[in-house]
């Protein structure tokens, strides 16, 4: 989210949370003022949207990876004005209000479970083609899971939401799957410059993210893994996308071992129209230069 504060071209009218990787929503909404604290963009709204999933998983013990506090065990030193959440709306009806107020004008960046979006596709069908587009953080495409054997972590968290945001979404949709996050991660070098600019938004950057480096390292990973950040920067710079395949795509609710998991008709055997463009590379060059612009 940091990277796209920072471009002035860019208009950001809300940020909707939903149960993620927090244990709460309002830890999660609380989180999204920390980073807009940080930024200095404390004008754009919050909206608390769903608390649970529809169907979907428990959350799972992921605090090697974002720390008790979802954010990197490092929230206390960032105490957000908790008064700036928006409780007044659900953050799915904001979704339907915005997309009425701004027809085919906006970009939904989808960081996390897609809760919110497939509950504002139940109450608004018409919804679900008044988006300019949908950018997708989430799902898998070789069947590498990074929650269990086969399942991405927002797909797993709410495998419903996901299945519907994918067959029922009728605006253009663009997938960033976990495997090409982690093909795309910051060389170490990289990541440490990055994160010792003398800059407010990169003392916050690696303070949140100093547990989540730790572990990856002592996990023997080459790089830091910046998934959310490679889907925002898409919107920012579509040129940065190299290659895409344009393919049907769902989501298996029903398997043993595979539920969650993003299911990819790549020779076309459903004969169905394609539904989804999965992102599957990106210029690192001037994915690196967004990254340092947004400090």
């Amino acid at each position: 989210m940091m990277m796209v504060l920072s471009q002035p071209a860019v208009r950001v009218l809300a940020v909707t949370c939903v149960r993620g990787n927090a244990r709460e929503v309002l830890l999660d909404c609380k989180n999204a003022l920390r980073v807009l604290n940080a930024a200095g963009r404390t004008d754009i709204p919050v909206y608390v949207g769903a608390s649970l999933q529809l169907m979907g998983n428990d959350v799972y013990d992921y605090t090697h990876w974002n720390g008790r506090d979802s954010m990197g065990d490092a929230a206390d030193k960032y105490p957000p004005d908790y008064r700036l959440i928006n409780q007044a709306e659900h953050a799915v009806l904001t979704l339907i209000r915005m997309s009425k107020a701004y027809p085919n004008q906006i970009t939904l960046i989808a960081l996390g479970p897609l809760t919110n979006v497939a509950l504002a596709r139940r109450m608004d069908p018409d919804i679900s083609s008044r988006f300019k587009e949908i950018i997708i953080m989430g799902g898998n495409i070789r069947g590498e899971g990074n929650i269990g054997i086969s399942a991405e972590f927002n797909f797993w968290m709410d495998p419903e939401a996901a299945q519907v945001v994918l067959r029922e979404y009728k605006c253009p949709m663009k997938v960033v799957p976990w495997e090409v996050c982690q093909e795309h991660g910051l060389e170490w070098d990289f990541f440490a410059n990055w994160t010792a600019m003398p800059t407010r938004r990169a003392r916050f950057i690696k303070a949140i993210s100093l547990n989540l480096s730790k572990w990856l390292r002592a996990q023997g990973e080459p790089t830091y893994l910046s998934c959310d950040p490679l889907a925002t920067a898409i919107v920012i710079d579509p040129g940065i996308v190299q290659n895409v395949d344009t393919v049907y795509a769902t989501v298996e609710v029903e398997g043993e071992y595979t539920r969650a998991q993003m299911v990819v008709d790549w020779w076309g055997f459903r004969r169905k129209t394609p539904n989804v463009d999965i992102i599957r590379s990106l210029n690192m060059s001037r994915y690196k230069s967004l990254l340092m612009t947004a400090m």
